[in-house]
């Protein structure tokens, strides 16, 4: 390599780097408090401001960091009207699509409970009310839940005229309106991850006994402890697997930190989650996590427990959310190569775990997710 050709090479690395830095800022500024450095931002481009704006709806993190381009007014740092609009735009998009879909969720919700049925709503709209504007949390698939009943709801699904595939791992899928819903059996892939036996039996039996009703949409949400507890896993799954972004963290900081505000009625027991991630073996990524949050969104350190810190992890994990290795995930061949590149983020969610175990069962998953007829509400493998 010559020396233009690696003199380019690092310019690259270093655009990189610095917009992994500004991307963080902006989430830092639209959770907490005016920004006082707004050095970063000053001297970008129209073309540096276009690429900050693609890098954080990679991230789905478009509204939040609309939000501190706002407060970034007052420091004169604002991008130029071009990209400005386009942003705005965008952000009005998902704006429109948060509409839509909470009409759709309390249509839902509604049809369940015309036969009985307590629709339970995870992720998704129930976590956009933590955010400072809940309609700038860009919404996804609907994952629903019905403790025990996932199977009769999907009959009356059925009975609408409206398919519904139920070969996937833990949960069946149908779309209406083109809304994809994924009706979950199981919380996580604990046919596939045995070490996470106990947290599915935890996570199941909080959302028994500890959900409320969200009285504007009809549908009842989880508790704080679920949340702190799942939404980990959620990312660790797309982590491993490919997916993660940085929503996913906001998501589980604001939980934290909306707890520590209502610590009356949202209550976190530590010591509970700590002992389930240590038998789940995913006790050093939910350190990671807890780091991340507080060095890189701003939430307050009180807000977590005094527990060790893996800087260099966390760095490393920041690194591969911001700058992902790009691999097609649909074939078996690239699944292969794609798990065993990603050996490292395995050890560090499934520590308790055989790799090469873990591997012939994710297989074995694949292969009957696409040929297989097995049905996800009698959770036996056929083929």
């Amino acid at each position: 390599m010559g020396y233009d050709s690696r003199f380019l090479h690092w310019k690259k690395i270093e655009m990189i780097q610095m917009n992994r830095k500004r991307i963080l800022l902006l989430l830092h500024y639209s959770l907490n408090t005016q920004p006082t450095d707004s050095t970063l931002f000053s001297s970008l481009s129209e073309n540096d401001w276009f690429k900050l704006m693609r890098i954080a709806g990679q991230q789905s993190v478009l509204g939040l960091c609309l939000y501190a381009l706002d407060k970034l007014k007052s420091n004169g740092a604002m991008p130029p009207r071009n990209v400005l609009i386009k942003w705005i735009g965008s952000v009005m998009t998902l704006e429109k699509e948060y509409e839509r879909q909470k009409v759709f969720i309390k249509e839902l919700a509604s049809f369940f409970s015309k036969h009985g049925l307590k629709m339970v709503l995870m992720k998704g709209y129930g976590l956009s009310k933590l955010y400072p504007i809940p309609k700038h949390r860009g919404s996804g698939d609907l994952d629903i839940y019905f403790c025990g009943k996932g199977q009769y709801a999907d009959e009356l699904i059925k009975e609408k005229g409206i398919e519904v595939k139920q070969n996937e791992e833990k949960h069946s899928v149908y779309s209406i309106n083109g809304f994809h819903v994924e009706n979950h059996a199981s919380m996580i892939c604990e046919q596939e991850h045995l070490s996470l036996l106990k947290v599915e039996e935890f996570l199941k039996d909080d959302l028994e006994r500890n959900l409320h009703l969200d009285e504007e949409s009809g549908c009842w949400l989880p508790s704080t402890m679920f949340n702190v507890v799942f939404l980990p896993l959620h990312f660790a799954g797309h982590f491993v697997y490919g997916g993660a972004n940085l929503r996913q963290i906001v998501d589980y900081a604001l939980v934290v930190k909306n707890a520590n505000i209502n610590s009356d009625t949202n209550q976190i027991d530590w010591e509970k989650v700590k002992a389930l991630a240590i038998e789940g073996g995913y006790f050093k990524l939910l350190c990671c996590l807890n780091g991340i949050c507080m060095d890189h969104i701003g939430i307050p350190s009180d807000c977590f427990p005094d527990w060790p810190r893996y800087k260099d992890i966390e760095e490393r994990i920041l690194a591969e959310i911001l700058n992902p290795t790009s691999v097609d995930v649909h074939s078996l061949p690239s699944k292969i190569k794609r798990y065993f590149k990603n050996r490292w983020k395995y050890q560090l969610v499934y520590s308790k775990e055989n790799h090469l175990m873990g591997f012939l069962l994710r297989i074995r998953s694949w292969v009957n997710w696409k040929w297989g007829k097995k049905s996800v509400w009698n959770r036996k493998w056929t083929l």
